[in-house]
């Protein structure tokens, strides 16, 4: 019986443990700020829905939130679509304040992390819907 417990507490543990490492973000898809249209106010475009987003005419761009913890003020997105990107940097990293999204671009994550060079560097605001 003591092995039956301790095994279903290792269990427990070990699946909070997965839980928290696979930087699965506490926000329901709906509630992520960054999802919508946003502009630039140079008349320049953003659209980030759950799997793509897309700047102006480009074609859409597949990517993943890789988030570990968020106080929902802060994010980053990996893109994930292979090959040359127009616009983004494969690293995006999201801040929001006053209804403003912040995005910072960097080579990769190890840059990010790093506090590399900032590939782009882009303040939105989010359009009416």
């Amino acid at each position: 019986m003591l092995g039956t417990i301790m095994t279903s507490t290792f269990a427990a543990r070990l699946a909070a443990l997965l839980f928290l490492a696979s930087g699965v973000s506490a926000f329901a898809a709906d509630d992520l700020p960054y999802l919508g249209s946003w502009s630039n106010g140079r008349g320049e475009t953003l659209v980030i829905k759950a799997k793509t987003m897309q700047f102006g005419d480009d074609r859409p761009v597949a990517y993943r939130d890789v988030t570990r913890v968020s106080d929902g003020e802060s994010f980053e997105l990996e893109i994930t679509t292979p090959g040359k990107i127009n616009f983004f940097a494969r690293t995006l990293y999201l801040t929001f304040e006053d209804g403003a999204m912040q995005m910072t671009g960097y080579r990769s994550h190890a840059e990010f992390m790093q506090g590399g060079e900032v590939q782009m560097e882009v303040t939105w605001s989010k359009e009416d819907e």
